[in-house]
């Protein structure tokens, strides 16, 4: 079939047009190959534009459309939709930002923005001549949730599901729900019991008949993906084995104990919050005369932040300290206060209605408590006061810091889910994804995220409950077309594809791979890790970013930095470049990539051999990444190959790799320029 590309080039009112030369851009692109069709808009993201590119798709015959205009991260799905009505597949659109990559952060030099754009708009166009038509892919799904864990979180993502008709299995490895809130007393700033909100949810529960609770039940094997989970339950030894549709982990937190700091195991008078909690239960503080609270204990410092719910905690138990013996007196030492909202207020009715004393220390003068003569006695450093301070209390209440409950190792095994340094799991994103695991069906919430209060985990669980609700409420899961492709005559049924993919989407049918498209993401992991290039990713072929290096380096490679950006991360980095107008080298030529996981050593190894000046690959920064670790993936493969490249004598230093969040505009312009200066590109 005859290529026909068609090429829109967006003035952007003045955003592109005030630097770049458009009317020569279109000019240039009409003469570039398979270009029967080029066109300059003044909007053409506009009602009136788009409607305008589907009847040239039609009276043109186009089955390739280019856009050249802003950043692909938000405009993307607005042109998809118009190729589409169209009558062209979405997947034939090419995406070129001139906006965010030419004229905001070169209008110092329309004249070189002008070139820019023009190769910019020749490797676009490069690309699209490869592109082929793409299908989205459905499973279906059911309406049964597995929940894990029978805390608040886990009871109220129990509730909020089957309240809106699904079926949930609750399941708890203790003896019965309630989690944390089981050896609470009370909630601040509420001074709620804990009790009654344990009893008021279970009483729900119980009520409800789409809700099946499984106590003293662990999660033993899951196989599988979103919408067909084959689970293992086991309870006194006997397994039982559930089909599943989602799965919801609320699995909560536990307290980082001291190991023999502030004398703690070493003496009886010096407890945790939670065994304060007990006393306090159970009426046992009443002849406290004068007990110490130490707050931040293994928190804000080097190896944790904030434990977040901390000073709310250390508040509400001297408060109920001094309600037991209103004589006694409280010392409340801590590094900074964290409270918010309505907390403040709680803080501040505290500290106005009883006699609680503070003492602010820091990190250069952490409290001592030793045992004299079977006596307790604390020494501190109080910053404000500039002096050290001793304290004889009858209790040390140390507030510790929180870790992942102690079942995290296991579950992150079986559902091939990421947790971070402190045994909290991951979610997929912190800003897009909260709540979700990577990979599709599986949702977090709560304290297996992060410590929390408990309104903002029954928060958290709701949410969770309405991400698992959508596709089981609409009956189905739907994957885009960028997914693994495997090209079967190469393949040597080695398995690495499917050991390599972070989401569980190959799977092996004895040893022959299959993609599962509905749950692929499209990273391109597997496809750079495999050895004998028996996988491609449908729209980010081996081919087609080949040959946008080749079309990038088509004039003077040698003053060429081609640059391979992952979409999330080290695009928003560029984009936030240019929303800020920050001004770097005109030499940089950007390729993107879903994921810096994609990147194969071919792509550099290609640029390298074309002459290109340097090769920058970006991707999101450590630990985050979009697919998990996409990052960690490409990282251990460019400094791999580098080695290579030494070998083969050529000039592994033109090679270099930047980590970014998605507001790191400085940091990337940084990189670009120390790149050119240090290159002499």
């Amino acid at each position: 079939m005859e290529i026909r590309v068609g090429v829109f080039v967006c003035d952007c009112g003045s955003n592109i047009a005030g630097v770049v030369d458009v009317a020569s851009v279109v000019e240039y692109a009409r003469t570039l190959d398979d270009v029967v069709f080029a066109d300059e808009g003044k909007w053409i993201c506009s009602v009136d534009y788009l409607s305008k590119i589907q009847e040239y798709i039609k009276e043109h015959d186009l089955n390739r459309v280019v856009v050249a205009c802003c950043t692909p991260r938000t405009h993307e799905p607005t042109f998809k939709s118009t190729v589409k009505e169209g009558g062209l597949n979405p997947y034939l659109l090419e995406f070129v930002s001139i906006r965010e990559q030419s004229s905001w952060v070169h209008k110092s030099d329309p004249v070189a923005a002008t070139e820019k754009a023009k190769d910019l708009v020749r490797m676009g166009v490069a690309k699209a001549r490869l592109l082929e038509p793409a299908e989205e892919t459905r499973l279906s799904v059911g309406k049964d949730c597995l929940v894990v864990g029978g805390g608040i979180s886990g009871m109220t993502s129990a509730l909020a599901l089957a309240d809106s008709g699904f079926n949930v299995k609750l399941v708890e490895r203790d003896k019965e729900l309630g989690g944390l809130l089981n050896k609470a007393d009370s909630i601040a700033p509420y001074d709620v019991k804990a009790c009654e909100i344990v009893e008021d949810r279970m009483k729900k529960i119980e009520g409800n008949d789409n809700i099946e609770v499984l106590t003293e039940t662990e999660l033993e094997d899951v196989k599988g993906y979103v919408g067909n989970y084959k689970v293992e339950l086991t309870k006194s030894g006997e397994k039982k084995e559930c089909d599943i549709s989602t799965i919801i982990v609320t699995t909560g937190m536990k307290e980082h104990v001291p190991k023999g700091e502030y004398s703690y195991g070493k003496s009886s008078k010096v407890i945790t919050q939670l065994q304060l909690e007990r006393l306090l239960k159970q009426k046992e503080v009443s002849d406290l005369k004068e007990v110490a609270i130490i707050n931040c204990v293994n928190s804000r410092n080097e190896e944790r932040g904030c434990c977040n719910v901390g000073c709310l905690i250390s508040m509400k138990n001297a408060k109920a300290i001094k309600a037991a013996n209103p004589s006694a007196k409280i010392f409340l030492l801590f590094k900074d206060l964290n409270l918010r909202g309505n907390e403040v207020n709680y803080q501040k009715d505290v500290l106005e209605r009883f006699d609680i004393k503070l003492i602010r220390y820091n990190d250069l003068h952490n409290p001592e408590v030793n045992e004299e003569d079977g006596k307790l006695v604390l020494k501190v450093h109080d910053i404000l006061l500039g002096k050290e301070l001793r304290i004889n209390p009858d209790l040390v209440v140390l507030t510790c810091a929180f870790q992942g409950d102690e079942t995290v190792d296991k579950l992150k095994g079986l559902l091939k889910v990421s947790t971070n340094s402190n045994g909290f799991f991951q979610e997929a994103h912190i800003k897009l994804a909260p709540l979700d695991f990577a990979t599709s069906g599986l949702h977090l919430g709560g304290c297996a995220r992060s410590p929390k209060n408990v309104r903002e985990s029954m928060e958290e669980a709701e949410g969770a409950a309405m991400r698992a609700a959508i596709p089981m409420n609409r009956g189905y899961v739907e994957a885009e077309g960028i997914v693994a492709d495997i090209d079967y005559e190469n393949c040597n049924e080695c398995g690495l594809c499917a050991k390599n993919c972070a989401f569980g989407a190959i799977e092996l049918d004895e040893k022959r791979p299959e993609v599962i498209k509905a749950i692929c993401k499209g990273c391109g992991t597997c496809a750079a890790e495999c050895s004998k290039d028996a996988i491609d990713i449908i729209h980010f072929t081996n081919e087609q970013i080949l040959s946008q290096v080749e079309a990038a380096l088509e004039e003077e490679p040698e003053n060429k930095i081609v640059a391979f950006c992952c979409h999330w991360c080290a695009m928003g980095a560029v984009d936030m470049a240019g929303v800020g107008r920050s001004e770097y080298p005109t030499n940089i030529r950007i390729i993107r990539v879903m994921c810096a996981g994609r990147v194969d050593k071919t792509f550099v190894e290609k640029a390298l051999e074309l002459g290109a000046g340097g090769v920058l690959v970006a991707g999101c920064e450590f630990p985050t990444c979009h697919y998990i670790t996409g990052n960690y993936k490409c990282k251990d493969r460019i400094e791999k190959l580098k080695k290579k490249l030494a070998k083969k004598g050529m000039d592994a230093d033109k090679v270099w790799t930047v980590w970014l969040s998605a507001a790191d505009g400085p940091k990337f312009t940084s990189c670009v320029k120390n790149m050119v200066s240090e290159l002499n590109v």
